[in-house]
């Protein structure tokens, strides 16, 4: 709150031609009050994140997926389906992109800033956990990080693994990164009967992630972020178009908008600067992407 000083009040006499005047100076500075936006707001505490990352879920395939989780969370949070991934569209440099905050032209030196260093950085002891299936994601976080748990597969029994992790340790950062619906896609193609049964089974086990955070008490200051790396057409990936370049970003959780879908141009580079902001954290200098303010109450 800013706690200034009252100054004493000081009648001000005026002629006539002063008075007019003064009532002009007001007219002008209700003009401008009015004119002028709103800035976006940010979070008045500085929250946990739990990030889901879905590889090869592709925006184009949400509309009629059975993730009855999923879409409660974006009718109760603010989402896109317009998020550009980076070329090529493949997910080496995406999730790099996503977790470091600027494209692969930019991120490449060993020690650019992550959202896993920033935490470490300036956290002040906050805890980040890392579970990740593909092995080609262990160079984003150092092993001072995070609590580094690499080749999980996409179950239940590893969801409820999680869970319990969650409940236990109450991390300040998760981070969860299946290697489904990707592999389901190359084998049996996008859009298929087995890509869709996969998307539902991926949705049971976000929804037994959601409930170990309200298990372990922290659900009231805790923000959902969901998202992917790419997406696919037919057996594969790695091209531009608007099937494997479009993701979607789902963010859920106290304090953000309800049912707001968040206006584009956006891209996968603005995801680890709105983590920041929900981690009370400031964004890396180094990031091209921007902080997503406008989905905050």
């Amino acid at each position: 709150m800013d706690k200034r000083r009252k100054k004493k009040f000081r009648p001000v006499f005026c002629s006539g031609a002063g008075i007019l005047f003064c009532i002009f100076l007001a007219g002008c500075a209700g003009s401008s009050l009015q004119n002028t936006p709103e800035p976006d707001r940010t979070p008045q505490q500085a929250r946990r994140v739990v990030f889901i990352g879905l590889d090869g879920w592709g925006a184009a395939y949400l509309p009629r997926a059975d993730m009855p989780v999923v879409k409660r969370m974006i009718r109760e949070g603010a989402s896109s389906v317009k998020v550009l991934n980076v070329l090529p569209t493949n997910s080496g440099p995406n999730w790099s992109s996503l977790f470091r905050g600027a494209p692969p032209e930019h991120n490449g030196a060993e020690n650019f800033p992550s959202i896993f260093s920033l935490l470490q950085e300036q956290g002040r002891g906050k805890k980040a956990a890392f579970f990740y299936e593909w092995s080609g994601l262990e160079h984003i976080c150092g092993e001072d990080m995070a609590d580094k748990r690499g080749n999980i597969e996409t179950d239940m029994k590893t969801a409820r693994e999680i869970g319990a992790y969650i409940i236990k340790n109450k991390p300040d950062l998760t981070v969860i990164v299946f290697n489904e619906p990707d592999s389901t896609g190359h084998s049996e193609r996008w859009g298929s009967k087995a890509y869709y049964a996969k998307l539902a089974e991926l949705d049971a086990l976000i929804a037994v992630i959601e409930q170990a955070v309200r298990d372990a008490g922290i659900y009231h200051n805790t923000v959902f972020v969901l998202s992917a790396d790419h997406g696919g057409i037919l057996w594969g990936h790695g091209f531009n178009s608007p099937r494997q370049r479009e993701i979607p970003l789902i963010i859920y959780g106290d304090g953000i908008k309800r049912d707001y879908a968040i206006p584009s141009p956006l891209s996968i580079c603005d995801i680890a600067p709105t983590m920041a902001l929900v981690l009370g954290l400031r964004p890396s200098p180094q990031w091209t992407g921007r902080p997503l303010g406008e989905i905050f109450e």
